[in-house]
């Protein structure tokens, strides 16, 4: 009978042994491409990175010291070239899926975020496309116009209790968005702006109600999912289920789904005719169509997780940013408020969005800040067809995980010069426009591109137009950079502001 020790032995051999004889052998030929650390051997080196909140980052450094192509994973090339973006994830790309990362993080239902099926894509997508098209998203104008002035009123709040002092602005506007989505996809506000914190009811499938962290919640479950994705799709759910499904970051995850369904089950109660004009009468009236797939429960839970996320994350950190960058730099704040302040009439706090959306300079300032600090850093993951593609003029084997880091692309000075600066004159400078327009690509591009890029401009431009058109910002720490820390998206770390009014309220 073996012995405990030997046994052990034979464990690490095998865990070791495996993935060095897989290197060696290299049946797919990528041993030709640098690896970052021990990244050609094991998914560790990209875990180890995304638990520190820092992948994309640690990709980027990957790149400027090994080159355009690195091995960030065993089986995972990382393309740091314009010319890839598009080989990947252009219309064109259409032989090219979303890797099998997707299968290890989603749960029994998909959603049109997580799904790899593209027919499964077209359908969820064409139900939902609608609501934020330019005419669907109009109608949420009232519930952004209306969170809005909740947000000015609790910045006016707080800086009569904070004062010079400051505050940190990161949460509360991380509660803005949160609320604006809820009105927007269930016609009913979460009220944290309100209520001054994020704890929200969540609800088991069993009914069974408790309290929770809205944010902590989103969070924690984003990270869990995030790095249990590089373990492998077979390994994933083993763990899921037997191991990890009592860890803090699997109950963040309950809980962020347990918010969605105590959501949905509110706005099912609202009779047809007493709805408001929000994304979920949209969703029904599609799936009431003739010949429509009617979504079951669960495929509303993932869709509306999806919402959720994207609606409170990504619009959330590209305003946290904006935020720091226009109060880092004063000039262009000064230049944007005498932009926007002829638009404000005597009285008017919240401009409508036909008033704001088409000032150059502040439609620029976002794009800037979308561009240096885009709201997902890391590359997307993708599958190579079995027979293989051209990528960048490289002929990558078929089932091959392939991406391209925004972050990078957006920092890369043969096409952005001095890329870590905020300039939001770049975007009139005849000579950047062209890639400008090609690569800065914070809302990705083809099939998968985020469909709510509408209603992200909306809130945004609404939101900065009001804000310092109401208030002249500055940073407590003005030496201090905003940190970027990675769940799946790209947060900002905290940010210390002091507030001013410039106009009456």
């Amino acid at each position: 009978m073996l012995s405990i020790g030997i046994l052990l032995a034979l464990a690490a051999l095998f865990a070791v042994g495996i993935p060095i004889a897989r290197y060696l052998v290299d049946a797919k030929g990528l041993r030709k491409y640098p690896s970052a650390g021990i990244s050609a051997f094991t998914s560790l080196w990209s875990m180890w990175h995304n638990r520190r909140m820092k992948r994309f980052m640690a990709i980027h450094k990957a790149h400027e010291r090994l080159g355009p192509i690195v091995r960030v994973e065993p089986n995972h090339l990382s393309f740091n070239t314009p010319e890839a973006f598009y080989d990947i994830y252009s219309h064109a790309a259409t032989n090219i899926l979303k890797d099998v990362y997707y299968d290890a993080i989603a749960g029994p239902f998909r959603s049109s975020g997580n799904t790899r099926s593209r027919e499964e894509h077209t359908r969820k997508r064409r139900t939902i496309a609608n609501s934020f098209s330019p005419k669907g998203v109009a109608e949420y104008e009232a519930s952004v116009t209306k969170t809005v002035h909740i947000l000015l009123d609790r910045f006016d709040e707080l800086h009569a209790q904070h004062g010079e002092s400051g505050f940190n602005a990161t949460p509360w506007i991380h509660m803005f968005t949160w609320d604006a989505i809820g009105d927007v996809v269930f016609g009913e506000s979460f009220n944290f702006l309100e209520n001054g914190n994020d704890t929200c009811v969540a609800e088991t499938p069993e009914g069974q109600q408790h309290e929770v962290q809205a944010i902590a919640s989103f969070l924690g479950g984003v990270q869990y999912a995030n790095n249990i994705g590089y373990l492998g799709t077979d390994l994933a759910k083993w763990l899921k289920k037997n191991v990890l499904y009592c860890s803090y970051g699997a109950k963040m995850g309950a809980n962020f789904s347990n918010i969605s369904i105590h959501k949905i089950r509110r706005r099912q109660e609202i009779p047809e005719e007493a709805a408001p004009q929000d994304v979920w009468s949209r969703m029904i009236a599609a799936n009431k169509k003739p010949g429509a797939h009617v979504m079951p429960f669960g495929e509303l839970v993932a869709e509306s997780n999806s919402l959720l996320n994207a609606g409170n994350d990504t619009i959330g950190s590209s305003l946290t940013s904006l935020l720091y960058h226009l109060a880092r730099n004063q000039e262009a704040q000064k230049k944007l408020q005498s932009e926007v302040d002829p638009v404000f009439l005597p009285g008017v706090r919240v401009c409508p969005y036909n008033d704001v959306k088409d000032i150059q300079y502040l439609r620029n300032c976002i794009d800037e800040s979308l561009r240096e600090r885009p709201p997902v850093g890391i590359g997307l993951p993708r599958i190579t067809p079995p027979e293989g593609s051209v990528i960048a003029g490289q002929r990558i084997p078929g089932n091959t995980s392939v991406s391209v880091p925004t972050w990078s692309i957006h920092h890369n000075p043969a096409l952005f010069p001095d890329p870590y600066a905020f300039k939001p004159e770049r975007w009139t400078d005849e000579k950047q426009i062209p890639a400008l327009r090609k690569f800065c690509l914070p809302f990705s591009t083809g099939g998968r591109a985020c469909v709510g890029r509408n209603l992200a401009y909306l809130e945004l431009e609404v939101a900065v137009a009001s804000i310092f058109h109401r208030f002249h910002v500055e940073l407590v720490y003005p030496d201090d950079e905003l940190d970027t820390l990675e769940w799946f998206n790209s947060s900002p770390g905290d940010l210390f502001v002091k507030i001013t009014p410039r106009v009456t309220a």
